[in-house]
């Protein structure tokens, strides 16, 4: 008979949770993530909007080859990697991306992250301590978060693909921190970069935060002589994964100040609750809740369920571990210590954070603290796990205990083991409560518009040329961007809460013109309030309408320079088209010759840095115009190719390369040596 050795036998339990784990995420997500329909969107919220992302890594790299520098689809273009929203960099999204596409791809990539959830809060509760039952319940139940759910549910794409890495953080730091390699810290740096690289918004701070609550917790809870070598490595750590996030940073911080975000910011922190009212959230699954204005909220956006049990044993069982198992108390420290400070976060009107607020003013930027709530679930479980471990422990050693005196009654022996099974049945019960609720919350049915790719697609043959279309009218048609950029087609009017600076210019008085809409698509007839008295309706199609606008100007034109000065008004007449196209987000080819000697050349797409020029393949020098791109002409047929090559991304790039490949020659170094 083959005896297991004891490293054998826990190897053997844990690859059992781990394959658990696998199969529950895909009996939870698979139905609606892993369907591989091109056209099965969930539309139970932003889904749509947050398509266009993946969609736009799917054109640039699949059908062009190219880094997606340059959103093309968005108003008249916006820089995409200086965009805080982008998400490229993480490897998640975009691997999937490249080998399913835009839609199926983000699918992939969200079902990806309900399962990197588990394994991730897994891995939090094995460093801090939990086993067995506890350990994989933590797993499980972390996975099918009402956090997680609400995200999805509503369509936060970028925000659940950073969340479900912050139990991956939370473990990998405490486990560096006391450790002396550099392989603990690569990994721990690499855990930090996959959630700074999902566009999360807020997360630099969140994340920020939390590692540094976990290393003063840790850096006290040390030894004197271990204490500073611990926040040295704390520092490594914040160091190497800085520099990995160069190609995401540098851009976004030379991008922010030519930035707009119409949201300001939130100086009533009109999510914030004290903590006794957001620990209430937990437990309520009426989906009635989400939407109600109770317990000081205003609306909803609220829906954060896990269930009473794994509240009740974080607040009950963690406080008689403290008292049980006194060596087992630094790990219950470090847990509690970071729930109670992501809690206090959530309650910043009530806490010692609104201290903070004040003396940092642009933290009110950080609008919806009770989103922390996702975040801090996760510790929260933990808790309860470390508090569940402790009981049945407890109960083990009383079992033990007992037995001799007992003898060897069956009847007794059998009934000593009712606790232990008690405990493992609220764990099941607990599990499947939380993945019936929030699984239902989570998805939801819904396609993209067919209707609307039928009619986009006959304005595509109808004007081959290159145009910008005013998708709705008056209010925006979200549900049908995602159509628009498979189909390539720009999108003016789609702003999604952030322009470039020059925009508010460009709509001043004295501007000389102004890229409008060549067509206007939209299902109520007329499209807008204040419609053009030139525009002319020329095909409905599943009744969705076409607009033809004959007053916008050619998307790119040549005319005198004399008008396209401030406080002059370009006439139409003297806008002479030319040919233009995009050839990748990144490349704007235009071709044809002046009407007039030293005609100016305009493009209607937006003036940024890192813009270059060139003439039939010969640098030249860029002209901007109104802060749409621009040249002086030259004689005769020529074509002119603007190219987005902004030197902040290849800096980041340089930086981020030349440390992650440190950092591989490190760990290859420190293996081999280990080995040896």
């Amino acid at each position: 008979m083959l005896r297991l050795s004891p490293q054998q036998k826990t190897r053997i339990r844990i690859v059992i949770e781990w394959l658990i784990i696998c199969i529950a995420a895909w009996f939870y997500a698979s139905e609606s993530l892993l369907n591989f329909n091109p056209i099965s969107l969930q539309e139970t919220g932003e889904h749509n909007e947050s398509s266009t992302f993946p969609i736009l890594t799917e054109i640039a790299i699949n059908r062009y080859g190219q880094m997606p520098l340059w959103n093309a689809y968005t108003m008249t273009g916006l820089p995409y990697l200086h965009d805080p929203l982008s998400h490229f960099w993480n490897p998640i999204s975009t691997i999937s991306v490249i080998l399913w596409g835009g839609i199926n791809g983000m699918k992939v990539s969200i079902f990806l992250s309900f399962l990197l959830a588990g394994l991730g809060q897994w891995l939090f509760a094995h460093v801090f301590g939990a086993r067995g039952m506890a350990r994989l319940w933590s797993a499980l139940l972390f996975m099918f978060s009402g956090g997680l759910a609400f995200f999805w549910g509503y369509g936060w794409y970028e925000l659940l693909l950073g969340a479900v890495w912050f139990p991956w953080c939370f473990a990998a730091l405490w486990w560096a921190l006391r450790r002396r390699d550099w392989t603990s810290i690569t990994l721990t740096a690499l855990c930090i970069v996959m959630v700074l690289s999902t566009g999360g918004g807020y997360y630099p701070f969140y994340l920020l935060g939390c590692l540094a609550t976990l290393t003063l917790l840790n850096f006290f809870l040390s030894s004197p002589a271990k204490r500073w070598r611990r926040f040295w490595r704390a520092i490594v750590i914040a160091l190497v994964s800085a520099a990995l996030l160069a190609v995401v940073f540098i851009p976004i911080a030379t991008g922010l100040p030519l930035l707009n975000r119409w949201t300001a910011d939130d100086r009533e922190q009109t999510y914030s609750q004290p903590i006794p009212y957001a620990i209430m959230h937990y437990v309520i699954s009426d989906r009635n809740w989400e939407g109600a204005e109770v317990l000081g909220l205003t609306s909803g956006w609220k829906w954060f369920y896990i269930g009473a049990i794994p509240l009740g044993a974080a607040l009950s069982l963690a406080p008689l571990a403290w008292a049980w198992e006194r060596r087992r108390r630094t790990l219950l420290i470090g847990v509690a210590g970071l729930t109670l400070l992501i809690l206090a976060w959530v309650a910043n009107r009530y806490s010692p954070f609104g201290y903070i607020y004040d003396l940092f003013p642009f933290m009110y930027n950080l609008r919806f603290p009770n989103r922390l709530l996702v975040i801090a679930a996760s510790p929260l479980i933990v808790l309860g796990a470390l508090g569940w471990n402790a009981l049945a422990r407890h109960l083990r050693e009383w079992r033990q205990s007992q037995l001799p005196a007992w003898g060897t009654n069956i009847i007794k022996r059998t009934f000593s083991w009712l606790p232990l099974l008690a405990i493992l049945a609220t764990l099941i019960y607990s599990t499947a409560d939380a993945y019936k609720v929030n699984q239902n919350f989570a998805f939801g049915g819904g396609t993209t518009d067919e209707n609307l790719r039928k009619t986009l697609t006959w304005l595509k043959d109808y004007d081959k040329s290159f145009y910008y279309i005013n998708l709705g009218g008056d209010s925006i048609y979200w549900h049908g961007v995602s159509v628009s950029y498979e189909l390539e087609m720009p999108v003016i009017n789609f702003d999604y809460g952030r322009h470039l600076v020059s925009l508010d210019r460009q709509l001043q008085p004295e501007s000389p013109f102004i890229a409008t809409p060549k067509y206007i698509v939209a299902w109520t007839d007329p499209p807008m309030v204040n419609m053009p008295p030139s525009a002319q309706k020329i095909n409905t199609i599943d009744n969705y309408h076409i607009w033809y606008i004959p007053d916008a100007l050619p998307a790119a034109f040549s005319a005198p320079q004399e008008q396209l000065q401030p406080n002059s008004k370009l006439p139409l007449e003297s806008a002479n088209p030319l040919s233009i196209r995009y050839d990748g987000p990144n490349r704007v080819v235009v071709h044809g010759a002046p009407t007039r000697p030293a005609d100016q050349l305009v493009a209607l797409v937006s003036d940024y840095p890192g813009w270059e020029l060139t003439i039939d393949g010969q640098p030249a020098t860029l002209q901007p115009i109104n802060d749409y791109l621009g040249a002086s002409m030259l004689a005769g047929e020529h074509t002119y190719t603007f190219e987005f090559r902004p030197k902040s991304y290849y800096v980041g790039l340089a930086v981020s390369g030349i440390t992650l490949l440190t950092l591989l020659v490190l760990v290859i170094r420190e293996r081999v040596a280990h080995k040896r």
